[in-house]
């Protein structure tokens, strides 16, 4: 037997901590100690500590450190090919264990507006097939959080998101909407023109009507003044309530359109917003089953989604 030969060593003298490899494999593919000690919740210097350890087990150096980055020796990139096979094997293995022990866990972070008026509204489609599953949602209209717990993002903004891999979602068409009692007031909105009477509903900045006011010149408008709030959210109750006209993504008032609680006054009016939603995964994970299974169907439900608007209407006008 293995244990009783003399010449051979212990396991855990030659195969080192599972944290040791772990740290190494995050700094490498992270290129940067201080989001790989963000990724796994250390401090750098304990990340630090943990690959000298495992170059003094190896006595070999790894990463030749400078003050804005980290690259890999020889050996470093020599013992990176060799444990990311093994590494995602094993993760699969916690993957497999994890169904069979308890319930599935999908973490998301989201912005507020789109798991209200999209995501949720459709996710029993999508649970149905996984019983066992608990989707917990982090929602915030910031940049990006995306703390350790979370396996993806949908967010608001451009292509450009720096450290993450970045998919393209969804795109919104912009359309004014209104409570249905500014069709029948005073000045009512059944004419472009009436538009300068009635204030504009902003959302964080006057930028989007600055936009739409570009795109359609003829139509008179009021930039100054008006409501401002820093929630989708609010802005689509405000124009409920009859508080004035709101810039909104069609793809994501349906709901309020069907209950009658909004209407668009102009529905040829359209302005494809310059920003989308994009999925935002690490670059250093491999999604697990049940994840990559989502990403498929979010990916299916937005090509529905936009492929149900470009039919409903006329083609949307692109933002200047």
């Amino acid at each position: 037997m293995l244990i009783n030969d003399p010449t051979s060593q212990s396991v855990s003298t030659r195969l080192p901590h599972f944290t040791l490899l772990l740290a190494f494999k995050t700094v490498a593919e992270q290129g940067s100690f201080t989001r790989a000690a963000k990724i796994l919740h250390l401090s750098q210097s304990a990340i630090s500590q943990k690959i000298v350890k495992l170059e003094e087990a190896l006595n070999a150096q790894l990463l030749i450190r400078s003050t804005r980055s980290v690259t890999l020796t020889a050996a470093g990139k020599d013992l990176l090919n060799e444990t990311s096979g093994p590494f995602e094997e094993l993760v699969k293995a916690f993957d497999r264990c994890a169904r069979k022990q308890g319930r599935l866990a999908l973490h998301i972070e989201a912005e507020p507006v789109l798991s209200a008026f999209w995501l949720t509204p459709k996710l029993r489609k999508f649970t149905k097939n996984y019983p066992d599953l608990d989707i917990q949602q982090t929602l915030t209209s910031k940049r990006v959080e995306f703390s350790g717990d979370i396996d993806l993002a949908i967010k608001w903004g451009k292509a450009d998101w720096s450290g993450f891999r970045a998919d393209y979602l969804l795109g919104l068409d912009y359309v004014p909407v209104c409570s249905p009692a500014l069709l029948e007031c005073e000045n009512p909105l059944t004419d472009p023109l009436n538009m300068i009477h009635h204030p504009l509903l902003h959302d964080r900045s006057v930028d989007d009507w600055v936009n739409w006011g570009r795109t359609y010149p003829g139509v008179p408008i009021k930039i100054e003044g008006g409501h401002l709030v820093s929630d989708s959210n609010v802005l689509t109750e405000l124009a409920i309530e009859g508080l004035g006209v709101a810039l909104c993504g069609l793809e994501l008032i349906q709901r309020p359109l069907k209950n009658g609680d909004l209407v668009i006054p102009f529905p040829e009016m359209k302005m494809r917003h310059p920003m989308g939603y994009y999925l935002l995964t690490r670059k250093s994970d491999r999604l697990s089953d049940v994840a990559q299974q989502f990403v498929a169907w979010l990916k299916e439900e937005a090509r529905l989604t936009e492929g149900a608007e470009n039919r409903s209407g006329e083609g949307a006008v692109s933002a200047i």
